[in-house]
């Protein structure tokens, strides 16, 4: 199947912007098509069969991304990664635990141990923590995302797509939650403010101290979910990355505890 970007299928539209499909231009229609936002038919006079590519823009654009960081880490000294990563070289590449699992990375790809292909986005991350990581320490204070300088707009990621979907999956749910966490590297400090405090490995230099405090509603208090990171995590991965693994958690946390019921 041919695969197309925004100009070609702007070819293959009348290039009158005359508005009929609701977009205020053909450029704006073919962007959306990409993104899978519309079909072809929206558009009367469109030349597109009906079996067009329907891959998400988003979904190419991950993918050119790890091409590119890619190429960066085929630069490293791979000899020094099993220092700087926590990692191991074997002879297939690098070998990590991630989340519950274990991958394997090398120049060319990274998967999992047992074959499966990964999302870009994990593949994104994990060549990220290649690149990034430093045979540092862990400094073993945990913070807040909005400890990290410009952090404001990644605080409401991390509380959109990661702290409020673990309050709605676990919200009078804490056996679930228990459960789940028992699948990672956990561990469960002694002191703990909450209903629930874990320490979550996400990689080997990456652990992510997780809240979660049970609604009071006696005491007008809802379900709360805080996601705290180590004080020096931004030289293991910078902060964008650091969003995902929370949001990478949360949503494997979620998946376990559906598969228990």
């Amino acid at each position: 199947m041919a695969q197309f970007n925004p100009l070609e299928i702007v070819k293959k539209l009348p290039r009158t912007n005359c508005g009929k499909c609701g977009y205020p231009s053909c450029l704006a229609f073919a962007m959306a098509l990409m993104a899978g936002k519309v079909s072809p038919e929206k558009c009367p006079e469109a030349r597109i069969e009906l079996d067009f590519p329907k891959r998400p823009l988003e979904e190419d654009y991950h993918w050119r991304i790890l091409e590119e960081i890619k190429r960066e880490a085929a630069k490293l000294s791979w000899e020094e990664l099993p220092e700087r990563t926590g990692g191991r070289l074997t002879s297939e590449g690098l070998s990590l635990f991630y989340l519950d699992g274990e991958v394997l990375i090398s120049e060319e790809r990274a998967f999992r141990s047992d074959g499966v292909e990964l999302d870009p986005r994990d593949q994104i991350l994990l060549y990220n923590y290649l690149i990034r990581a430093q045979p540092d320490s862990l400094s073993g204070d945990f913070v807040g995302m909005e400890s990290f300088p410009h952090s404001v707009s990644k605080v409401q990621t991390l509380r959109r797509y990661a702290e409020e979907k673990a309050i709605e999956a676990f919200s009078e749910r804490l056996s679930p939650l228990k459960r789940a966490l028992s699948f990672f590297r956990t561990q469960f400090p002694a002191e703990c403010p909450a209903e629930v405090c874990a320490i979550i490995w996400i990689l080997p230099k990456m652990p992510l101290r997780f809240h979660f405090f049970e609604a009071e509603p006696e005491e007008g208090l809802p379900a709360e979910a805080k996601i705290l990171f180590d004080r020096k995590a931004l030289s293991f991965l910078d902060l964008e990355s650091l969003v995902f693994c929370a949001e990478r958690l949360v949503e494997r946390m979620i998946e376990l505890s559906a598969e228990e019921n």
